[in-house]
Formats: C-alpha cells, structure tokens, sequence
C-alpha cells in the first residue's frame, strides 16, 4: 500500500469516526454535517445549512454542540470591515484525543455507577417499568410502591453488577490496546519533588 492509499484511509477512518460520534450526539443531521465539512475542508454554517437545506438555525445549534464535544473546530476570520466569519474544519489530527477522551468519561461513569450499586441495597414492586429504590427510600416510602402501592421487594442486583464489571474490563482492555503507552502518560501529572 503506497502512502497516498495510507493516507486516505486514515482520513476516511477519522472522518467515519467523527460523523457516527456526531450522530450519537445529534442525529443524521449532525452526520451530515461532518460529511460536509469533510468534503469542503472549510466552510460557514451558512453554507452548510445551504448545502444541507436546513434552517440555518438549526444547524448552528448543531454545530455548537459538535463545538463542545471537540467533534469540530473553528477557524476565525475578521474582514478589513471587522466582519468576523467562523470556518468549521475537523479536527482529524486530534481523532485519537478526541475517542481517549470519550473512554475515559465512559470508564468513569462505569466506575460511578458501580460503586452505586455495589453500596447500595435495592427495593422494587416487581413491576415492569417502574422504578427501583434505595434501602433510604424504600423506608420512606414503608416500603410500599410510590407508583402502584404493592409492598416492595429486595430487588437482586447482581447481574446488572457483573454486567458493569465485564463492561469496564473490556472497555479498559480496548483502550490500552488502541491507544499507546505515551499517550495515556501525557495526562498524567508529573509528581513535583
């Protein structure tokens, strides 16, 4: 494979990532707009929204939420009348960064929710869909169902546990396969001494 080819399915690998982590957040149209952005290089939100056949507004509150997920970058223009015009470009040199990033929210939202459950005791009616409750709760409540009334029941969590721990190991083992020694050591604060 020669370095063009190389480089060209780099570029299409960062940009399938970039537009199906923008669908998570937003949709289609959010998909959209990273395959437009991706075929101009650069471009305004007005003519994306030309582009796209979508309410420019709409696109800007779009943009503005793939902005703060770091899924596009924008690049400032002031004109000699002071005009300021926005370029929305990928961030393809910073794709590794960005999925880093997201695994380490994944895993610590992981580890939060275990720790809930693991040092929490459950109550629940035994009614589909309706919700369970603390120990706390459930005393508050006379250990009755807020909803319905039936008594509550010690509710088994122990497959939802399991099932958060094998989560977090195959999560943790994804990400120190994909992403290199050194740049999980970047983030790490060096100690002063």
């Amino acid at each position: 494979m020669n370095d063009k080819s190389s480089s060209d399915d780099l570029y299409k690998s960062a940009v399938h990532i970039l537009a199906t982590l923008a669908e998570s957040y937003k949709g289609e149209i959010a998909r959209r707009i990273i395959e437009v952005i991706a075929d101009k290089s650069e471009i305004t939100d007005n003519e994306i929204s030309e582009i796209l056949g979508v309410d420019e507004s709409e696109v800007r509150r779009v943009i503005w939420v793939l902005a703060g997920e770091g899924l596009i970058t924008s690049k400032r223009v002031t004109s000699e009348t002071g005009w300021i015009t926005f370029y929305w470009v990928l961030p393809l040199d910073q794709v590794d960064g960005i999925l880093l990033g997201l695994y380490r929210k994944i895993i610590d939202r992981l580890e939060k929710k275990l720790e809930y459950e693991t040092s929490n005791i459950f109550y629940w009616c035994l009614t589909e869909g309706h919700d369970r409750y603390t120990f706390s709760e459930a005393a508050d409540n006379m250990f009755k169902c807020p909803l319905c009334g039936k008594t509550l029941m010690p509710y088994d969590n122990s497959r939802l546990i399991a099932a958060i721990k094998w989560t977090l190991s195959e999560m943790k083992k994804i990400m120190n396969s994909y992403f290199k020694e050194e740049v999980i050591k970047e983030d790490i604060p060096e100690s002063e001494g």
